[in-house]
């Protein structure tokens, strides 16, 4: 039996950046965020501007900006308001990834059984 490829990529870790475009402390964040997606090329990083999407700020309860999001699994692992230092994403980063592999690798095992 094969997994189908929707199912095994919903199980990623993805970091959410929240931003506006006439907020300083968002292009700090962008600086400190680079090269990121470089260093951890299975992680789905995106970059959302609240102004042109409203709605997905309030789906995600972002009120402030730069608010960063990482997710495992489709779970929030980690919540940052305001510029975060980079260790500290990298750190949320590896965290989130473990949960997310050994998840993936638990459900192809059971798949498999």
């Amino acid at each position: 039996m094969c997994l189908s490829p929707n199912i095994v990529e919903y199980y990623v870790t993805e970091v959410i950046l929240f931003t506006q475009e006439t907020c300083g402390a968002c292009a700090t964040q962008r600086e400190k965020n680079d090269g990121l997606e470089d260093k951890y090329p299975n992680v789905d990083f995106q970059e959302v501007d609240i102004q042109k999407h409203l709605e997905t700020a309030e789906e995600y309860g972002v009120r402030k900006t730069p608010t960063t999001l990482v997710y495992a699994n489709g779970e929030q692992t980690a919540e940052f308001i305001g510029i975060v230092d980079r260790n500290d994403l990298e750190s949320a980063i590896e965290s989130a990834t473990q949960q997310s592999s050994g998840f993936a690798q638990r459900l192809v095992d059971v798949v498999r059984g």
